[in-house]
């Protein structure tokens, strides 16, 4: 499996706005790209001090999609106007990671 990894941040007073989003709106637009390799997202939500952190992981069947490397090479992240109205910040680029061990296998 090959894990997708993207971060953004928004105030405590978007967060939810922001989520609705994502959920509305980016993931079905995501999903409707067919993706090769495209399995599921998952969208991690984490308060830190000031700020709320978002971690998107998408997870990709490997022997349908390039290796992380040449994933991470050719991935361009594209960031709706609406999100970036939400957003403090966000990654420019998001990494890829190959799953090595997995309890119990997938």
């Amino acid at each position: 499996m090959i894990r997708r990894i993207w971060r953004s941040y928004t105030t405590p007073d978007n967060a939810d706005a922001y989520e609705r989003l994502v959920e509305n709106l980016i993931f079905p637009a995501i999903e409707g790209l067919r993706l090769p390799g495209y399995q599921n997202m998952e969208l991690l939500r984490r308060v830190a001090d000031d700020e709320v952190e978002f971690i998107w992981v998408m997870n990709f069947d490997a022997s349908k999609r390039p290796s992380a490397r040449k994933a991470e090479a050719e991935d361009h992240v594209s960031v709706p106007r609406a999100a970036q109205e939400l957003l403090i910040r966000w990654d420019e680029r998001a990494t890829f990671y190959e799953t090595r061990q997995a309890r119990p296998p997938n």
